[in-house]
């Protein structure tokens, strides 16, 4: 079975120590850190060797790149000077990667022990937050936020496979991950080069180890480093600056922010006190989930936002689905879609568990089952080549499949024991009031178009009246979103489908025994609420705009049902006494919503492109034939986040953390291969690269 090249299954760190306790490393021969005075090292060669925190005082974000995470005791170390600074940055984004990562249970058994050292107490509150958000060891970048400010984005792979895809604009760079004889794949001269990618002007760089061809080869990269004397295990330290005596690299890294500089002196069209196009000001367009994501992660960073919808509540259109279930996608190559699911999947879980009144449905379980015995050979084949751990996922056979669901199975598959389902709707109120009052939110109000005026984006009702105006602007509204964006790009690089799906719903006794979502063939979900019953569905019908509710789709369902629970078969079938008789069907409850997605099922999040300055800049379209995404102009200030399909509840908090860090120049939470696949711009390019 082939995975995808460079990707390999994550092998975990064992939690071994010396015989003084010391935490030791098996594959590299060597200790995490110093028997002793590890904090103090961190601070004088890590910190102090990047003039930390000095440097960062007063910014309004600051990031830190580390090529080796292991314990995490250099991000302990920062997160606690970042705490303890009046003067500190307003984020602190902390990048780091790891081959071996431990498992969430060994990381907490294997750092305990260390809090007994000089100084480390302080670190405890720390290390206990650390250990209780930190991700299972599954391939990629898992995006942490430990406290209100504090960013970690550490990814679990090869430096070589993850960092170079990754945009990131480091102001500082920690080289650590054991030393060059124990670890010579992080001293490479490739390695340096590609944190010369990723430094911003005048990016510092420290490191404990200052011999042989290090300095050299971090010279070649661009960076000029002196030697200091060292914390004790080590004679001396290499520090150094990012100033390269010729341009060394095509694309620069994300710039710091300017939207603060942005003033305007007509600040309150919409006559409501407050200064629409103030610096911190966005409109987001729609409230399903792709707008309640965004809202609150733009609050998250001090936007406040006006927020717009048609509707008269949020989460009314295919968000208004009773419930909808999730889970990541698997595949045998680890594909793009793969890839973005398990990103997505995690991600939102870490968001949802932080919401006011906790997760508005459950997460203790879905089952995946195959349609026969070869597909579940199949997907036990899948899981075995990954490597996956038991907690992310984990094959089950036909007998284990139907105990974890409470009704019989004819097929084993996968349990996915975090999955489950939500109420999207709920969810949708759940991130809106978490956002506060630093969102403005507009019901029954309708956005008929966006305009662009002296740098900022003015939201327009159909009698031609200002809603509100801002140096930003997020379209977040499905099936509106083609209409919205039309005028600045066009429908042929947008081509959305509505898909009409129609969900069932069962009688309230139906199915008790049922304990989780069960997947195959459609999915059948268990009583989202009180005295209702279990739902069922849905299906997928392209070019068909009717929004009443067919007995020939329940039937339709019913089918699919009857087949994955083969108990049932005669139950939901369509003979006389079943449910999917033509009149039991028609007594049963449903609802129709359509999903928006583009042809190639992705969701397309991220900035648009700006027509105009392409035709000026290649009038015939032959310089960015062979071009890249990073080549295209971009809109000032106009963004998108839609097109989620049947998988909102997976993309919604993925895309709006992109596309909030793509405007805020913070690093990403995807590497560039997920956010190319993803890009509002990927179907202009194609285009271009044809003509």
């Amino acid at each position: 079975m082939k995975r995808r090249p460079g990707f390999s299954p994550i092998v975990p760190a064992e939690p071994v120590t010396t015989d003084g306790g010391t935490p030791y490393s098996d594959v590299f021969d060597d200790v995490y850190l110093p028997a002793d005075g590890a904090l103090g090292r961190a601070r004088q060669v890590f910190l102090g060797g990047n003039d930390l925190p000095q440097r960062w005082q007063g910014r309004d974000q600051f990031v830190i790149v580390e090529t080796g995470f292991g314990l995490g005791l250099n991000f302990l170390a920062t997160w606690a000077a970042w705490r303890d600074d009046p003067q500190r940055p307003k984020r602190l984004h902390f990048v780091s990667v790891e081959k071996f990562p431990f498992r969430p249970r060994d990381l907490r058994q294997t750092l305990a022990p260390l809090l007994v050292q000089p100084g480390m107490t302080e670190l405890a509150p720390l290390v206990q937050r650390l250990c209780d958000i930190w991700p299972l060891p599954v391939a990629g970048w898992h995006r942490l936020e430990p406290a209100p400010g504090v960013v970690l984005s550490v990814g679990f792979g090869d430096f070589s496979t993850l960092m170079p895809d990754l945009r990131v604009g480091a102001d500082a760079f920690f080289l650590d991950g054991f030393v060059p004889a124990k670890n010579p794949d992080l001293w490479t001269p490739e390695v340096f080069k590609t944190l010369g990618k990723l430094a911003r002007e005048g990016a510092t760089l420290a490191t404990y180890t200052s011999a042989g061809q290090i300095p050299r080869d971090l010279a070649a990269a661009g960076f000029q480093t002196t030697h200091r004397e060292g914390d004790g295990h080590a004679g001396e330290m290499l520090a150094g600056v990012y100033a390269p005596p010729y341009r060394m690299r095509r694309y620069d890294p994300p710039g710091a922010p300017s939207w603060r500089e942005f003033r305007a002196a007509d600040a309150d069209d919409d006559g409501d006190g407050e200064s629409d196009a103030a610096p911190n000001t966005a409109i987001v367009i729609g409230a399903g989930m792709a707008g309640a994501a965004m809202a609150l992660r733009l609050v998250a960073r001090g936007w406040r936002v006006k927020l717009f919808e048609r509707a008269e509540a949020p989460g009314s259109a295919a968000s208004g689905n009773p419930a909808g279930v999730f889970h990541p996608q698997l595949s045998a190559d680890d594909n793009v879609l793969s890839r973005l699911t398990r990103a997505g999947f995690l991600y939102a879980l870490s968001q949802w568990r932080t919401l006011p009144g906790g997760l508005p449905g459950r997460a203790d379980g879905l089952l995946q089952v195959g349609s026969d015995d070869d597909e579940a050979s199949s997907l036990a084949q899948l899981v075995a080549a990954h490597g996956y751990p038991e907690e992310y996922v984990k094959w089950v056979d036909a007998a284990q499949a139907s105990a974890l669901a409470g009704e019989t199975l004819a097929h084993g598959g996968l349990w996915f024991p975090e999955g489950g389902w939500l109420a999207p709707a709920m969810l949708c109120r759940a991130e809106l009031v978490a956002a506060g009052p630093s969102l403005d939110a507009r019901y029954g109000v309708s956005v008929e178009r966006l305009e662009q005026r002296d740098g900022r984006w003015l939201a327009i009702d159909e009698t031609r009246r200002v809603l509100a105006h801002a140096a930003v602007a997020i379209v977040t509204a499905a099936n509106e979103s083609q209409q919205l964006l039309g005028p600045y790009l066009p429908p042929d690089f947008i081509p959305i489908q509505r898909v009409r799906g129609q969900l069932t719903f069962l009688p309230p006794d139906s199915l008790p025994d049922l304990r989780i979502p069960v997947c195959g063939e459609g999915y059948v979900a268990p009583s989202p609420l009180g005295g209702a019953g279990p739902i069922t569905g849905a299906t997928y019908g392209f070019d068909d705009p009717a929004t009443d509710v067919r007995v020939g789709d329940h039937q339709a369902n019913l089918r699919r049902l009857a087949t994955l629970l083969p108990d049932h078969a005669e139950a939901f079938g369509d003979g006389e006494g079943g449910l999917g008789s033509a009149s039991a069907a028609a007594e049963l409850g449903g609802r129709t919503a359509f999903r928006a997605l583009v042809t190639d099922r992705l969701p397309m999040a991220g900035q648009l492109p700006d027509m105009p300055a392409i035709a000026s800049s290649d009038p015939q379209g032959c310089r960015l034939a062979g071009g890249h995404l990073r080549d295209l102009p971009r809109l000032p200030g106009l963004y998108a986040s839609f097109a989620f399909g049947s998988r909102g509840l997976v993309f919604a908090a993925l895309c709006a953390e992109l596309v909030a860090s793509q405007i805020e120049g913070e690093p990403w939470p995807v590497g560039s291969d997920l956010a190319d696949a993803i890009d509002p711009a990927r179907f202009l390019l194609q285009a271009l690269r044809k003509a």
